[in-house]
């Protein structure tokens, strides 16, 4: 019998976590009073159509299912009966140089994220906070194999001469190629994706340092625990909302107060990642972006992050106020470190990894703080809506990004 596994550059392994997403929070200097709690949800939804790809270039998921297929190509793919592939292909008048047909589909989905953030004032210039992501990925991908006039003859060739039984196994397997390649390289194929993941949690400490009317400024150490769920091998989407990996960092923010009614704010922050074993799917060869190989205990190291952003805040009488601002991400490569395969399949994995995002964004916000105090309104509380537009970046979703959150204080 004759197997027939079409080669298809599927390039599904999308990197989605939440630093490589547009942001649009407004950085805000300052804790809560000692005793007072806040209860605070970020909503965010952006689509997945546009990928920045390594080379920093935009590019469409769907375009990785173009493509076209020769009979050179399928013999490739079968090292025990490519020799005898090719030879039924070349009696029967085919070269291998001719296509076999064109592989065609879509890729189309959204991410919704959803972070609920408490926190707690230990003193009036020091508080606790806590941050949880959950992130919702919605994806359909189909495809279709349409097949060319040389394989239509080829199949019609194989009628003739009273081979259909094999002429039938090779119709099925051109129609079929991805999800065959799929199971060869031990992958689910699911066209309709509709998952939930839970993140890392964050605890952050927030130290005012100082605190004046025309000035502010805070440190935050934080730390990340590594509660998402590791990786499925088999999930050929690559999805997860965090990293799994114990880490800390820190952040500096500051406001200052320019032409009395402007508001600037500054910060930049630094993540470190421990090590940590991890199953990983790599690449057989850097040409391989399927990343067929699966080791199921990689040492993964590095992927240490670097954040900055600026901003403007306009603030109008009393309760609004229009923020437009700058925001800067870039993690670094990880490092792999495994024994099932030969060291450079680790150093083309480490390749893939890395990202970076430039993102500018505009946003309004109502805020009812000084409201509640001058007794106008009952419960304290902040709503802003933004909308993130990413202008540059590397392994990163390329899609402006909707954002929602609320807060509320007591």
């Amino acid at each position: 019998m004759i197997f027939v596994h079409v080669l298809i550059a599927l390039l599904f392994t999308i990197p989605v976590h939440a630093q490589v997403m547009s942001s649009v929070v407004r950085e805000q200097v300052g804790t809560l009073p000692r005793g007072r709690f806040l209860v605070s949800m970020v909503s965010v939804q952006t689509s997945i159509d546009q990928m920045y790809n390594r080379g920093g270039s935009k590019e469409s998921l769907s375009q990785n299912f173009n493509q076209n297929i020769t009979f050179q190509k399928i013999t490739n793919e079968e090292p025990i009966r490519g020799n005898q592939l090719a030879g039924l292909f070349m009696a029967n008048g085919v070269a291998l140089s001719d296509s076999a047909g064109e592989v065609s589909g879509s890729v189309t989905g959204t991410v919704s994220g959803r972070v609920p953030l408490l926190g707690y004032g230990i003193r009036d210039d020091l508080g606790i906070y806590f941050a949880l992501p959950v992130i919702e990925f919605k994806i359909n991908a189909r495809y279709q194999f349409q097949q060319s006039a040389q394989s239509v003859g080829f199949l019609n060739q194989l009628k003739n001469t009273d081979q259909t039984s094999i002429a039938r196994e090779f119709d099925t397997a051109l129609n079929t190629s991805l999800e065959n390649k799929l199971y060869k390289s031990n992958y689910d194929w699911n066209s309709a994706l509709n998952k939930t993941y839970i993140g890392d949690l964050q605890v952050n400490l927030v130290k005012v340092l100082v605190n004046t009317s025309d000035f502010k400024s805070q440190v935050q150490p934080f730390f990340i625990l590594p509660t998402s769920s590791a990786k499925d091998l088999r999930d050929l989407y690559g999805l997860r909302a965090g990293d799994s990996r114990l880490g800390f960092g820190t952040k500096y923010s500051a406001q200052k107060r320019i032409f009395e009614v402007l508001q600037l704010n500054t910060s930049a922050s630094a993540t470190y990642l421990f090590p940590s074993q991890q199953g990983r799917c790599l690449p057989k060869d850097e040409s391989d972006q399927l990343n067929e190989l699966q080791d199921p205990s990689v040492w993964v190291t590095g992927g240490m992050s670097y954040r900055s952003q600026l901003q403007v805040r306009y603030p109008f009488p009393k309760l609004i106020g229009l923020n437009l601002g700058v925001d800067w991400q870039q993690r670094f490569q990880d490092k792999f470190f495994g024994s099932e395969f030969d060291s450079q399949v680790y150093r083309n994995a480490e390749a893939k990894t890395g990202s970076s995002l430039f993102t500018t964004y505009a946003s309004i916000d109502l805020n009812t703080i000084q409201s509640f105090l001058a007794g106008g309104f009952l419960i304290p509380a902040e709503a802003e809506l933004g909308l993130g537009l990413p202008i540059v970046g590397k392994n990163a979703i390329a899609e402006p990004v909707i954002q929602l959150q609320g807060t509320v204080f007591f």
